[in-house]
């Protein structure tokens, strides 16, 4: 009896022994995949916020950040599209909805750049109006560098536009100082756009900056309309959204206007900056005229520069004055 006693024992201590070791494996994995599933998440989630895509005007969108020059605009930026779902640029929106008022004529069509966002950038806006072409500059209001370089501007007889800051679609866009939006009445629209225009003293027309959800909403533009026309200035609509009545209501009004043909630098490579030229040539050449907005990047300036010869060789490089009608 006592050796049958002592061979039980052995079996229980060596069960007891399995079922701690087993217990240890158990635990080992449950920590294991705790740990892996940690790891997981925090490389998943790592709170990075996403990237917007931007439109590009060849139909694709590619992700990266519109603006990446050093010095800072006004508020978040938005692309020049405010719409995620335009259609390809060619035919452009002035061409789509407009034919030319007359065949276009032998020889050079006419065409205008605007050089948008005016103000912000010292460095890139002396480069652009240093450029040996008639170029036209739209300034935002209340800008730190905007009084130098309009004095430089207008010193080289270019034309000096308001880039007039409007209310977009999506409030998460913020036009920057001086916007105008659609919930002013007439007295405040008229006060806050007499400041706007005092800070760009030399405009003689302006375009909008940004304004998906002003340009589009039919009272807003009458009543700026009817200030534009008081002041003796043309109206340059940007064609920030596809819905855009201002163009047709500028004419209707008795404004002088015209529309945005190509955007030059979605994307800012000097190759793609320069077939967006090649595009607006093109345009140009089978509707007489043609206008381009470009921005002070320096891929822009970059471009420009190489591409000058080519403007005006193949073109009649004009104030965009000249194409308002």
């Amino acid at each position: 009896m006592p050796k049958v006693s002592s061979k039980k024992s052995t079996r229980k201590g060596a069960r007891k022994k399995a079922g701690h070791r087993l217990g240890l494996f158990c635990l080992f994995l449950f920590v294991a995949a705790t740990l892996a599933a940690g790891l997981y998440f925090m490389v998943l989630h790592s709170g990075k916020p996403p990237e917007v895509p931007v439109p590009l005007l060849s139909g694709q969108a590619k992700k990266k950040p519109l603006h990446q020059a050093a010095e800072p605009l006004p508020g978040q930026l938005a692309p020049l599209y405010e719409e995620p779902a335009l259609p390809h640029q060619a035919p452009p929106a002035a061409t789509r909805r407009r034919k030319p008022e007359k065949k276009p004529l032998p020889g050079k069509p006419l065409v205008a750049i605007v050089i948008d966002d005016m103000g912000y950038r010292q460095n890139t806006g002396r480069a652009l109006l240093a450029l040996d072409l008639p170029l036209s500059f739209a300034f935002l209001p209340f800008s730190p560098f905007s009084d130098e370089l309009q004095k430089e501007a207008q010193a080289r007889g270019r034309d000096i536009l308001l880039h007039l800051p409007l209310e977009t679609m999506d409030p998460k866009w913020n036009p920057g100082p001086g916007a105008l939006t659609t919930a002013m009445d007439p007295e405040t629209m008229k006060a806050l756009f007499h400041e706007d225009l005092q800070a760009v003293p030399k405009a003689i027309g302006l375009n909008n900056h940004m304004g998906s959800r002003f340009t589009a909403d039919p009272q807003a533009m009458r009543t700026l309309m009817a200030l534009v026309r008081a002041r003796g200035l043309f109206f340059l609509d940007s064609v920030t959204a596809s819905q855009s009545v201002a163009y047709d209501l500028a004419l209707e009004m008795g404004v002088k206007a015209e529309r945005r043909t190509v955007f030059l630098d979605n994307d800012q490579n000097p190759d793609k900056i320069r077939a967006q030229l090649d595009l607006l040539i093109q345009l140009a050449g089978e509707h007489g005229q043609a206008v381009g907005i470009g921005h002070p990047y320096p891929a822009t300036v970059e471009a420009l520069r190489r591409y000058q010869i080519q403007l005006r060789t193949r073109t009649e490089m004009v104030g965009v004055s000249r194409l308002v009608h």
